[in-house]
């Protein structure tokens, strides 16, 4: 397709060209007004407009076309899928990442381990013109159907329009979906086939491009060839087979590979085994989008609903009263004042034991919540819900949801920069670099991904600093468009009040913990001071639980699994509790899945290994409010009515229990997660003072958290009294952010 492809010189990634009255206005906060916005994959199908419409037919056309590209060509969705990890090739001429350089990697040694980038700072920025790329590839085949229709005049003028106002769609996960009133897939994920409006006027019924990705390359039949099976005539496509990873066992289950080699097209919980990994079912592609929906809905579904009942008998009324998802709440928790407030804790789950006395809610991250979405999203455990791509980073980016999954990423890192402008790299990390491998900065390349055409491919390529604008890069998001009250007389934005006023659509967003207590508050049924606490109530604030987690992404040697969170059960019995899956509150996802790089395997993630070898931990956060207040009205939980400390810390000693799941669904022993440290806290949420100028309310602040001993003391790998860190006895060097 050599269309949009010029071979002797590396591809500039530089965005959709901007329409031509866009004008910078920026101040502090990025703003050009009339750059073209990412909308919500929602709005386009069904399409809201004609012009949704043309948009989205483009994108359909545009996306099956890029597909379909051979997996030799550069600008293939094979190649720039693979950019990710697997198959583990350089891209656009682009050296191999670095090694370690911490170590010595011997010589002759091949350090490639993939472009990762994960539990490092730069993983949003990283992935920001990875979308671009993307976008623009896109938009570059839109512009080649659009010539092949041969049109004129008016007609093309509307088309071309479409085309160049079109951006990359997002899916927002932490909303409920219209179709189903739930936390799911965006609707375009559970159908294979789509309507699109093409130019002549009929309504034509073709392939869902967002249903599934397979191998491009095809046997004399017409079916699809396995990813490690490449054709070696009449070109030798080898290079580019998905190699299966033997030299790293996953589980009883899987016991010799992850099988994405065996595969032929991507899944969707959709891999199974019915005999310990000998043979699989599924790896033809299946997506399973049912199951997946199922997943979702766990995170909500599971708490209990006091308006539910015939006190309210209007569906519509109960709806207003659900309590808030988990990813939500997530969510709202991370926009919340100074609840992850430096670009580190923001940015990244990489952890530093040097800032453990300091940071109490910081344990909540951008990368974090995306990683467990997904887990959710593809699915980890063949001997039970199914196995998908989307839950293992070397071929996560083959499943078409990558794309939007990751465009919402980097929506909701725009909005957060908008809020926290100067909140960039404003932190060094601590001297500390015996024992810690050093942070990416600012201005270091993010390979692969060239900002011009240059005949030397080792040079041009993308910095943090040049990714930090979005506008410069010719993109904007529709919850980013100021209200017209908050733009000056001479064009530029009237910052504070745009702030507030994007703070307070946060808020409306994603409704969170406040939501729930605020209703339960206005319930004449529940007696406020016992429930709540007398000084809560007089102060309309709350108890707010939190678990926060230390992990090693690399205690399986790279394997991806589940640390889940359960509560209930019948008093210090884990059976009981892992019983019923109503107990189920949370999880932490490693996102995994690169053998990390070693001197006896050097050819692994050089990032990976470096991490590794030097123990880079990981951090997390399960928000436990909310699991808390639901089962404190609902009946089925006799051992909790309350949400007070004197009441849930006991609670929590006697029923909160969590175990270790691996990829494929085997349960580990804790004792194969040594450097694991699980810890519960306690601090208070209340409301933000003030409201936006047209009277909306701003997210809650949270604060005064203390680590609660009880409740993980004897558990393993929870924290216990005498923790070098975080013990009872550290407690005077303890510099918890208060009100």
């Amino acid at each position: 397709m050599g269309e949009i492809d010029n071979p002797t010189k590396t591809y500039a990634i530089r965005g959709i060209p901007l329409p031509p009255d866009v004008v910078t206005k920026t101040k502090t906060i990025p703003y050009a007004p009339g750059t073209p916005s990412r909308l919500d994959i929602s709005k386009f199908f069904p399409p809201e407009n004609d012009f949704l419409g043309r948009q989205w037919t483009l994108l359909v056309l545009a996306l099956e076309r890029f597909k379909a590209m051979k997996v030799d060509e550069r600008l293939s969705y094979f190649q720039v899928a693979g950019i990710h990890a697997y198959p583990l090739q350089s891209w656009d001429g682009a050296p191999p990442p670095h090694p370690d350089p911490t170590r010595h990697v011997p010589d002759g040694a091949d350090p490639y381990g993939g472009y990762c980038n994960h539990n490092t700072v730069a993983f949003p920025t990283w992935h920001r013109p990875y979308m671009l790329l993307f976008e623009q590839l896109i938009w570059e085949h839109m512009k080649v159907i659009i010539k092949e229709w041969k049109l004129e005049g008016t007609q093309l003028a509307d088309w071309e329009k479409a085309a160049e106002q079109w951006r990359l769609p997002y899916w927002d996960w932490a909303r409920k979906q219209t179709y189903s009133d739930k936390y799911s897939l965006p609707y375009v994920l559970t159908v294979d086939r789509v309507a699109i409006y093409p130019p002549n006027g009929d309504t034509l019924v073709v392939d869902n491009p967002f249903w599934g990705f397979e191998n491009p390359q095809k046997h004399d039949d017409g079916k699809p060839r396995k990813f490690n099976d490449m054709p070696k005539t009449p070109v030798d496509m080898t290079k580019w087979n998905i190699n299966n990873t033997s030299s790293n066992p996953v589980s009883k289950l899987l016991p010799e590979s992850r099988t994405w080699g065996e595969c032929s097209g991507v899944s969707r919980y959709g891999i199974f085994t019915d005999d310990n990994g000998k043979t699989y079912r599924g790896l033809e592609g299946v997506n399973n989008f049912s199951e997946a929906n199922v997943i979702f809905g766990n995170f909500e579904d599971h708490w209990y609903n006091p308006y539910s009942s015939k006190k309210v008998p209007d569906r519509k009324e109960r709806f207003k009263f659900n309590p808030p998802g988990t990813l939500a709440d997530a969510v709202n928790r991370l926009f919340s004042p100074q609840y992850s407030d430096t670009w580190g804790t923001f940015a990244s789950t990489k952890w530093f034991a040097e800032s453990a006395q300091d940071i109490s809610t910081g344990y909540m991250s951008l990368e974090y919540i995306h990683n467990n979405v997904h887990n959710l999203c593809g699915g980890s455990q063949a001997n039970k819900a199914g196995l998908g791509h989307m839950s293992d980073v070397p071929v996560a980016a083959f499943d078409p949801v990558f794309w939007l999954h990751h465009c919402n990423i980097d929506r909701l890192l725009s909005m957060w920069q908008s809020l926290n402008w100067n909140s960039w790299w404003n932190i060094p990390e601590p001297p500390n670099d015996n024992d810690n491998v050093p942070d990416v900065k600012p201005d270091a390349p993010l390979q692969p991904f060239h900002t011009s055409e240059t005949t030397t491919p080792d040079q041009g390529f993308y910095t943090s600093n040049d990714a930090r604008d979005w506008t410069k890069l010719r993109y904007s998001y529709d919850d980013l468009v100021p209200k017209p009250e908050a733009v000056e007389p001479n064009g530029t934005l009237n910052e504070a009040r745009y702030k507030t006023d994007l703070a307070a659509h946060i808020r409306t967003l994603y409704p969170s913990t406040i939501e729930y207590y605020q209703k339960l508050y206005e319930d004449r049924a529940i007696e406020n001071k016992e429930f709540f606490g007398p000084n809560n109530t007089e102060a309309m604030s709350w108890n707010d639980y939190i678990i926060n987690v230390i992990y090693d992404r690399y205690a399986l040697n790279g394997t991806s699994y589940v640390i889940e969170f359960w509560l209930g059960g019948a008093d210090n019995d884990p059976n009981s509790t892992f019983s019923f899956k109503e107990n189920f509150i949370g999880q932490v996802y490693s996102f995994g899945g690169l053998v990390p790089a070693s001197e006896e395997n050097p050819s692994g993630c050089a990032n990976c290994g470096s991490q590794k070898a030097k123990k880079v931990l990981s951090r997390a956060q399960v928000p436990l409010t909310i699991p808390i207040i639901s089962q404190a009205l609902d009946g089925k939980y006799e051992h909790l009515n309350t949400t007070r400390g004197r009441d849930v810390v006991p609670y929590l000693e006697k029923h909160l229990h969590w175990r270790f799941v691996q990829t494929g669904g085997e349960v580990k022993p804790a004792s194969d997660f040594p450097n694991t440290t699980i810890s519960v806290w306690r601090g208070t949420g209340k409301p933000q003072e003030g409201t936006s100028r047209d009277g909306q309310p701003l997210p809650p602040v949270y604060a005064q958290y203390k680590p609660q001993y009880s409740p993980t003391e004897h558990k393993e790998g929870g924290l216990s009294e005498s923790d070098e860190l975080l013990g009872r006895a550290h407690a005077p060097e303890f510099n918890f952010r208060g009100f």
